[in-house]
């Protein structure tokens, strides 16, 4: 095999073995000599396996590569049991003791180039190391023997087998298997197989193995054993070389948000406007706890929790950003073995296992009553990340809003609840109030793309005006009654007034009217169930390509339409609820508001999907049209003011999108006209 610019270049057999190759010079060298992203388990310890391991990384780290490597310390059942019954100091001393004879073999049998670089990929954060050890239905060691690498164009290859890498594993008769991702389906699916089990095990989410960073200690005994203050290597760009500060620096805007929580005693509520970066905001706040931990002695826990599950992976690409690459996602589309790995985690802390732990979940899970059974006997400092933390304030997610998380921070474009007095009472006491705000007109066109408004106008027919009048007619009737049974009524009918105005029939063809006056690029169609089949329709009558964006589609699925309509092949998405809250679409370029309700926090957030900036690909401005439902005005005073309040309360939301728009004259005028209709 002759090295080539990448791993698609090279003849890799489907299996290789120790009588007829050198896995050294034919494997391992040429494989990590064009690899970014080294991941490897194998059984044990030893300076065999580093020794092998290390031929070849020299070049990783050329390349800008990082290693993880998961493997086993040697240890009795008698080390296991003290570990798990033992706190931060006695576990590393059991821990230190059992390796204190590998780490004397470092030092003495592996050559000093290899030894060097081994100890300063470590002290750079280029090699990351841990230490796997199996319990409960497992008695014996971990003794796996695989690997995964992936190269600059993508390509991954994975390979498993007997070989140990051991010095005395090369005089064996041994043998690999080799799965290379760009050969045909089968072979893809081997590779995701063994690096979805790698980044299982070092996440700690395998049952009955415990997977656990080295102790400060060992870590430290392993960085002494470079020879020189020179690295081997030329440290790559992108990386720190003390790796202990992320390579993201937060806005002037985010760092004061950040700076007011930490003097509100680290409590308190982002009031941020979609897109001007809350996620990050947040993770800067945590980072400097986090920071502050790393000098200490005290475990800490932070609990990141989003209102849906495609929202845990953006947060989880956040996180990379930052260089946190241990957190662990738990919650049951995800995890369906969450409660262990939650269980396992929280013990992992309070045995000084870990010393800091990162969970992923949603409000769903976090409200359950293990989870917060979980956290309730927690004796260790904890954060709670709260994302759109509005919908945490209904009466059954607030129960995983526990007293435990001494730190707490939540996050929102609308942390105030609609018609919801005592759900936002809840939210301001439990995070002691909103501690920095951050509007639309404070982030365009800085932060965020300028837009035009155009509003449309869309008149009932016949027969939903007739609906309409009948349903007015009976609020009229209740009167302002504070009777219970009549507010539940009065709910009943504004729901179903409500309904009407977002259904109505004619915005079929108004949509239509606006399809055929623009040129579609990157649109987003906000609709309803009872009309998305009939807007779907609609549009591929005109050749639009397109697809819809709902509930029903996985995470998967979601991030296969989302890429696609950032790359051109959908022209637009047809979405319902699922794409108000957090999701990043920054391509968008136009959006057509089919269907909005009574609570602003609905408008506020699709304004923001279409207003991100997305440079690259040439986005200046973006475009949204907005439609709003008329009735028409009768002669009854009492059922005419009726209409007319929900006209106002229509308009306001108008008036908002206007005034921050490019066209503001523009859209005012077309608001103006309506108020001269209904004499407003």
């Amino acid at each position: 095999m002759t090295p080539s610019a990448d791993f698609s270049s090279i003849d890799w057999p489907r299996v290789i073995e120790t009588s007829e190759n050198n896995f050294i010079s034919e494997f391992y060298v040429p494989m990590l000599t064009h690899a970014i992203e080294y991941k490897r388990g194998v059984g044990y310890f030893t300076t065999g396996w580093l020794e092998s391991a290390s031929r070849g990384v020299i070049n990783l780290v050329e390349n800008g590569g990082v290693a993880r490597w998961i493997t086993s310390p040697i240890l009795s059942e008698k080390d296991w049991e003290a570990i798990k019954k033992g706190g931060v100091a006695r576990s590393d001393e059991v821990l230190k003791s059992a390796l204190e004879s590998s780490i004397s073999s470092l030092e003495e049998e592996l050559h000093s180039e290899t030894r060097n670089a081994v100890a300063w990929m470590i002290a750079d954060g280029l090699l990351e190391l841990k230490f796997a050890i199996p319990h409960g239905s497992l008695r014996g060691q971990f003794h796996d023997k695989f690997g995964i690498a992936q190269d600059t164009e993508g390509h991954r290859i994975a390979f498993h087998g007997s070989q140990n890498d051991s010095q005395h594993a090369f005089e064996n008769y041994e043998a690999y298997t080799i799965d290379c991702d760009w050969m045909g389906n089968r072979e893809a699916e081997a590779v995701d197989i063994h690096e979805r089990r790698f980044d299982d095990l070092w996440n700690n989410e395998k049952k009955n193995i415990t997977t656990i960073t080295p102790p400060e200690s060992i870590e430290q005994d392993i960085k002494q054993l470079r020879t020189t203050d020179e690295r081997p290597y030329t440290p790559p760009d992108n990386i720190e070389t003390n790796h202990t500060v992320s390579k993201i620096s937060l806005r002037d805007y985010q760092q004061t948000a950040v700076n007011n929580w930490h003097n509100n005693g680290r409590h308190g509520l982002f009031k941020m406007a979609t897109g001007t970066g809350k996620t990050y905001t947040a993770i800067g706040a945590m980072r400097d706890i986090l920071r502050e931990y790393e000098y200490q002695d005290d475990p800490m826990l932070a609990v990141i929790t989003v209102p849906m599950t495609h929202l845990a992976k953006q947060w989880a690409d956040s996180l990379d950003d930052f260089d946190y690459t241990s957190y662990k996602l738990l919650y049951g589309s995800h995890c369906s073995d969450w409660k262990s790995a939650l269980q396992t985690t929280i013990d992992g802390l309070e045995l000084g296992f870990t010393d800091r732990e990162i969970i992923i979940t949603t409000h769903q899970t976090g409200s359950t009553d293990f989870f917060r059974n979980q956290l309730k006997s927690i004796p260790f400092d904890s954060l709670i990340i709260a994302d759109e933390v509005h919908n945490l304030g209904a009466e059954i997610r607030r129960k995983g809003l526990v007293p435990q998380f001494n730190y707490r921070l939540g996050l929102s474009a609308t942390p105030e609840r609609y018609y919801d007095e005592e759900g936002t009472e809840f939210l301001s006491n439990y995070f002691d109030d909103i501690v920095f705000q951050y509007t639309l007109a404070d982030a365009i066109p800085k932060y965020l793309t300028p837009y035009e408004y155009y509003p449309r106008i869309v008149e009932m027919d016949g027969e939903e005006l007739a609906r309409y009048k009948k349903i007015s007619h009976k609020l009229a009737r209740l009167g302002d009654s504070d009777d219970d049974t009549v507010e539940e009524t009065r709910e009943r009918l504004l729901t179903k007034r409500a309904n009407i105005l977002k259904s109505a029939k004619q915005k079929y063809s108004e949509i239509e009217k606006i399809l055929d006056e623009i040129d579609i690029d990157h649109l987003l169609v906000y609709t309803n169930y009872q009309q998305i089949d009939e807007v779907q329709q609609r549009m591929t009558n005109r050749g639009i390509v397109q697809h819809r964006f709902t509930a029903e589609e996985d995470d998967e699925e979601r991030q296969k339409l989302l890429s696609a309509f950032a790359d051109g092949r959908y022209e637009a998405l047809v979405a319902m609820k699922c794409l108000d809250e957090g999701v990043d679409v920054p391509s968008t370029r136009q959006a057509i508001l089919m269907a909005n309700n009574r609570n602003p926090k609905e408008f506020v957030q699709r304004r923001g999907r279409v207003l991100r900036q997305h440079p690259e690909s040439g986005k200046e401005k973006a475009s949204i049209y907005d439609m709003i439902v008329v009735p028409a005005v009768e002669s009854d005073s009492e059922l005419g003011a009726s209409e007319r309040g929900i006209l106002e309360r229509e308009l306001e939301r108008f008036e908002e999108f206007a005034e921050t728009a490019l066209n503001e004259t523009r859209a005012r005028l077309k608001l103006q006209d309506i108020k001269r209709e209904f004499q407003l």
